[in-house]
């Protein structure tokens, strides 16, 4: 049964840059720019603390004393971003930019609520703009890249995260993107390099310490992964996806207990979250591990169990709908498990696992056409993707429908 490690962070960089305030008021209302300005910065520091109520009072005074000031509807808008209130967002950040139409910090906002809603063209086209009026806008490189990584263009996204490490060579942030890149991309080596480069900058940073435990856990090195988790726990106890990766390298070496031990501490530290309106999108990933880890302990109904919480948060979790699809297919519920592995391959045309376990299903059903049809296509892909493993019990099971 599939596992899922979580080493990237699901969200792109939200910062703003605030310091340049943009108005289109001239000197004789210069009073009164002053004090939307005092407005804006005193709006900023609330919302830097998570005060997002208190910050859009203050922009929308700063919006009273001068109707035309970018700066205050780009940070307001910004500050609906966050909250998930994607339309008055994007009024907001238009107005910003009708108002200032080569003012890159409102295309950066907006191109972050594209980014939010899903939209990752409108983003692209945005965080593009942005950078075509100010060439040195890093933050507007690295959220291009975090686009781009959506849209599974590593590519691209490697060539912006090092535009943007160009741009500040000492920002820890950056090496540590470009390093969960590179690790997503299979270079272990060089994400390992980013990862050290960014716990050089920035000692403290927990999350280069999961990334390059996760790199160590990749290269086998086992040890050494759990030290490096272990100090991300460490500096950050808060920190779920390190207690999930640990979990998983516990998992491998057969430790089940202390594998739930840290599945269940992920679990409670990412639901405390939600519970504080804090988004957070890797908590199916946890469930559906914690399933594998009962699934091996015989808890066939709590794997399952887990398995339905996993899909109830991410109705579009193809793993999930194939894990679930093989235990029914082990208890021999092979309509639903055929429903699971058809719902899996519908979300993920190209999952080659879930084509192989319904072919299996096929084979139970009796439907050795079908059988077929999924095993070739299972063997396919899986051969583009480089997993020999699976391409060879595909072709041996074609072979044992077509001796």
């Amino acid at each position: 049964m599939g596992l899922s490690a979580i080493f990237i962070n699901p969200v792109a960089a939200s910062e703003v840059q605030f310091p340049k305030i943009s108005s289109t008021t001239t000197a004789a209302t210069n009073i009164a720019q002053t004090s939307a300005n005092d407005f804006i910065l005193r709006g900023v520091e609330k919302l830097a603390t998570g005060d997002f109520r208190g910050a859009i009072d203050d922009f929308n005074q700063a919006i009273k004393i001068d109707p035309n000031s970018a700066s205050a509807y780009s940070i307001r808008g910004h500050t609906y971003t966050l909250q998930g209130e994607f339309k008055k967002a994007l009024t907001d950040l238009n107005r910003a930019i009708e108002i200032a139409p080569n003012f890159d910090p409102a295309y950066n906002n907006r191109g972050f609520a594209h980014l939010q809603m899903g939209d990752l063209e409108g983003a692209i086209a945005d965080f593009t703009k942005a950078i075509d009026i100010n060439p040195n806008l890093a933050l507007a490189f690295n959220n291009r890249a975090f686009a781009y990584l959506q849209h599974g263009n590593i590519q691209q996204a490697i060539t912006d995260f090092n535009q943007a490490i160009e741009i500040k060579p000492n920002q820890a942030e950056y090496y540590h993107k470009r390093g969960r890149t590179h690790l997503s991309n299979g270079d272990i080596q060089k994400a390992i390099a980013d990862f050290n480069q960014a716990i050089e900058l920035e000692p403290n940073l927990a999350l280069a310490y999961n990334g390059i435990g996760f790199a160590h856990l990749q290269q086998g090195n086992i040890q050494q992964a759990i030290a490096n988790l272990n100090q991300a726990i460490e500096i950050n106890p808060n920190l779920s996806m390190a207690y999930n990766n640990r979990g998983l390298v516990y998992l491998g070496q057969g430790n089940i207990q202390q594998a739930i031990a840290d599945f269940n501490q992920a679990i409670e530290i990412q639901s405390n979250e939600i519970n504080s309106n804090e988004i957070n999108s890797n908590l199916f990933l946890v469930y559906n591990n914690r399933a594998s880890a009962r699934l091996q302990q015989g808890k066939i109904q709590e794997a399952l169990a887990d398995l339905n919480r996993a899909i109830a948060i991410n109705p579009n979790y193809a793993q999930g709908y194939s894990n679930r699809g093989f235990i029914r297919l082990q208890q021999n519920n092979l309509q639903t498990a055929l429903t699971d592995f058809n719902q899996a391959i519908e979300i993920n045309y190209n999952y080659a696992q879930a084509y192989y376990y319904r072919g299996l299903t096929h084979v139970q059903l009796g439907n050795e056409e079908a059988a077929i049809a999924d095993f070739q296509k299972a063997a396919d892909l899986s051969r583009q993707q480089g997993d020999m493993t699976l391409y060879q019990s595909s072709l041996d099971q074609i072979q044992q429908i077509q001796p």
